[in-house]
């Protein structure tokens, strides 16, 4: 029961509507980059996918009393959503301050009506025409209801205004209203689809002209719920220096303390989410963290500043947290006399006393993960302090502690010059510790405006490697590769992508127009029976796994380090995707380096051994291969004999003349011959490597059980993945296939894309699949749809399941 004595302010707050202070500033936000380009994306391939197909049928009401029902729900949820919307500019009409939101909500409906109208293909006599019909739905089905849009559009403009409570309404009152539009036959599923993305299409470009508030709560609000967490405080100010993902407050408590409250609210939580993201995305060794909850982002702060203090590492010491009644989580801390980066001239002192603490704060194995120069203080004492340590690892590496090395030898020597940051670097950790970090200065390891900083610098990354290596007296080592995804490496597989498909569609003559109705006439059914048995594929390969190590390992998380291997492999080619996840696997299981390598080669030289056998027993055997004919397939159908046999020797003449090419590319242009050149040294090293993994390949033979294992495991994922791609060949309706000309193909294929350093053999493997299926008599639209379809059960969508996968990994520590 609330506190009959309480301020009304305070009773109320369980009924707040806004988010933020009316006057709070306003920023531009990276969801809405996402939001703009991902709905422009579903926006501008709904408005291709409506001007390529006739117009719909007009909808005749139907008769049933399941139906009446189901009606007259869905016009009620329609009406809701209408209503909410309505309600919400009505509160932003009413509500003092809030005038500048009532602009941003009539904008985004007026462009949400013009991205419709857009969108739609157009009807009758022109643009005027288009637009009654989208708003008055007459006669229905329509491409894109306008109605809809502008909705969605209000909902998701207010939504960084409203508590978290209105704002998941809005979204759900979104979704269950698209869905009773298509019940209602206004509009047509995809229909549905455009209108959202085009009511989302006009609130991210209002986000990105007018800006959103930034999330913060109001002092006064602070004041009032630091009571709940312990603290009496008297005086509340935003602080001047703010960090993502959380709202920093300067405060005085009862006794005359200075205090830094932090408030991990659940309204700003975006910039925290896409940086997660993005930088787990594009750094190796980062952690996805899109469902760390606010709670325990204050209890990492917490912990990690408690061992640091009883260690004697210098920081601001915890002096209250908590969760308040709104929910949000609350960190309080001394008061710092100032910030580092506020110095206006460092001292050698400081620079000393900033390594020394972030030292002594590695000692334990703890690495910040997010240092800057402000991360560091100086206390009343006069010793300068870490803080900010919400994203700190309590179990770090080695290499997840030389990126902070990395930032604050580049954040001093921006402050400050190159050659003095690196005297206090060497003074305080030594020459073989600063040579180790040399490796890490490179723009991956630091943030934007820390990059912007250096551009503006006399010096450069490659100035501040070169005095390292210097003052360390060491040779200049190779950077570390710390980007795992880049914008040459996306542009790279986007290419290679679009490249592939075009060149698969020119060879098999088939058009988009025909793939897309191949695909929609497929059965779903067998679909999503492969797709419910593309998880076992990876329980095979684990027992083939488990075979190759002589050490005792645990299935559950072998199955786990399966499906984590698909999620990495969409952007890493599949080896070295396999190679960097499984080393760190087996180091946790105290395997070393040399021998976790051996593990994975031991591994795929049995699955190689394994497709080997295969072909030959199917060549030597007798059983239907590739030149053998589709049982019950007419050699009387002259249209699809001819084109089916045309494809093949189009993509082996295609294949024959890209070796040619690279031979004489090779002979002929001295920087590519010098390069190939070049490999031979790293062959002859990699087959002495070979030569220590057959030693201990021979130690695994000599467990006939362990040979068993591995040879089981290889060979149920080989049968297994064909006969995932016979259902996906049933789905469009072609049951004559033989099992051995399916595991043929795929295990071709598997060969062949081994040895593409294409991320994932996109483009590659379906042009393999394609390739034999119409070798064994497949139209040829049906077999690039089955090679399409196959493929998306078994590589593009599983990295959902190995996301979290990769998640259970690092929970449970063996990642």
């Amino acid at each position: 029961m609330a506190d009959e004595s309480a301020p009304p302010h305070r009773r109320l707050r369980g009924f707040k509507v806004w988010s933020s202070a009316p006057d709070d500033p306003r920023l531009r936000r990276p969801t809405d980059v996402i939001l703009l380009v991902v709905s422009l994306l579903l926006a501008t391939s709904s408005a291709v996918w409506f001007r390529s197909q006739q117009p719909p049928a007009p909808t005749q009401p139907q008769q049933s009393t399941i139906v009446d029902v189901l009606s007259w729900t869905a016009e009620v949820v329609y009406g809701v959503l209408t209503v909410w919307a309505v309600i919400v500019v009505l509160l932003a009409l009413l509500t003092r301050g809030r005038r500048r939101l009532v602009i941003d909500l009539l904008l985004g409906a007026v462009l949400a009506i013009v991205a419709g109208v857009l969108v739609s293909r157009p009807y009758g006599s022109g643009w005027t025409d288009t637009l009654r019909q989208t708003l008055t739905a007459e006669p229905n089905p329509v491409d894109v209801l306008a109605p809809l849009a502008m909705c969605t559009a209000v909902l998701v403009i207010a939504s960084p205004h409203v508590t978290r409570p209105l704002r998941w309404t809005g979204r759900l009152l979104i979704l269950l209203g698209a869905v009773s539009a298509v019940l209602l036959d206004i509009v047509q599923l995809l229909g549905g689809l455009a209108a959202i993305s085009c009511g989302v299409l006009a609130a991210a470009v209002v986000h990105l002209l007018l800006g959103t508030p930034s999330g913060h709560s109001t002092p006064d609000q602070v004041r009032d719920s630091l009571p709940e967490v312990g603290v009496d405080a008297v005086w509340v100010a935003l602080a001047s220096q703010q960090r993502p993902g959380c709202s920093a407050f300067d405060a005085i408590d009862a006794a005359g303390n200075d205090l830094i409250v932090k408030v991990y609210g659940r309204d700003a939580w975006d910039e925290q989410f896409v940086g997660s993201v993005w930088t787990a995305l594009t750094r190796k060794g980062e952690t996805l963290e899109i469902s760390s909850g606010r709670r325990s982002r204050i209890d990492r702060e917490a912990l990690a500043s408690l061992l640091a203090e009883r260690a004697g590492v210098p920081v601001l010491r915890v002096t209250a947290s908590g969760v308040t009644d709104d929910g949000d989580a609350v960190l309080v801390t001394e008061a710092a006399v100032q910030r580092l980066s506020d110095v206006d001239e460092l001292s050698d002192e400081h620079l000393a006393q900033a390594w020394t603490a972030l030292h002594g704060l590695h000692g334990l194995g703890i690495a910040h993960r997010d240092l800057e120069l402000a991360s560091f203080a100086v206390r009343e004492d006069g010793r300068v302090a870490l803080s900010d340590l919400a994203d700190a690892r309590t179990t770090a590496d080695s290499a997840s502690l030389m990126p902070d090395r990395a930032r604050l030898l580049v954040a001093t020597a921006i402050a400050t010059d190159s050659d003095r940051a690196l005297r206090a670097a060497v003074d305080v950790l030594g020459p073989d510790a600063v040579a180790e970090t040399i490796p890490y200065l490179q723009s991956a390891v630091l943030d934007r405006e820390t990059r912007r900083k250096i551009g503006d610098a006399e010096w450069s990354l490659v100035d501040l490697r070169a005095k390292a290596v210097e003052a360390t007296g060491v040779e200049a080592p190779q950077l570390v590769s710390l980007q795992r995804v880049t914008w040459k490496s996306i542009g790279l597989l986007v290419l290679v992508g679009l490249m592939s498909y075009m060149l698969i569609g020119l060879l098999t003559q088939v058009d988009f127009a025909t793939l897309v109705q191949e695909m929609q006439g497929a059965n779903k059914w067998y679909l999503l029976l492969g797709l419910v048995l593309s998880p076992v594929v990876q329980m095979f390969l684990s027992f083939s796994t488990l075979g190759a190590a002589l050490e005792r390992l645990r299935y559950i998380p072998v199955l786990m380090l399966q499906y984590a291997i698909q999620f990495i492999s969409l952007t890493l080619p599949s080896t070295a995707a396999r190679l960097a996840l499984e080393i760190r696997f087996f180091q946790k299981f105290g395997i070393p380096a040399g021998g976790a390598v051996s593990i994975g080669a031991i591994d795929s030289f049995s699955g190689f051994l394994v497709q080997i056998a295969l072909l030959l027993i199917i060549i030597l055997g007798g059983l239907p291969g590739l030149t053998s004919p589709v049982r019950g397939t007419s050699s009387t159908d002259s249209s699809s004999t001819s084109t089916t046999s045309s494809g093949p020797s189009s993509l082996l003449v295609v294949f024959v003349i890209a070796v040619v090419v690279g031979l004489l590319v090779t002979i002929f242009v001295p920087r590519v011959r010098h390069r190939v050149l070049g490999f031979i040294p790293k062959m002859r090293q990699q087959l002495r490597e070979q030569t220590d993994v057959a030693k201990n390949a021979a130690r695994v033979v000599r467990h006939p059980v362990k040979v068993a294992t591995m040879l089981g495991g290889n060979l149920g994922t080989q049968v297994l993945q064909a006969v995932i791609l016979g259902i996906c060949l049933y789905a469009f309706g072609q049951h004559t296939a033989h099992l051995s000309q399916l595991i043929l193909i795929n295990t071709a294929v598997s060969l062949f894309g081994g040895l593409m350093p294409v991320p994932g053999n996109m483009g590659v493997a379906e042009a393999g699949y394609t390739a034999g299926l119409q070798a064994i008599g497949i139209p040829p639209a049906v077999a690039m749809s089955t090679a399409i379809a196959f493929r998306l059960v078994t590589f593009y969508v599983p990295p959902i399941w190995g996301a979290a996968s990769m998640r259970w990994l690092r929970k449970h520590d063996y990642v």
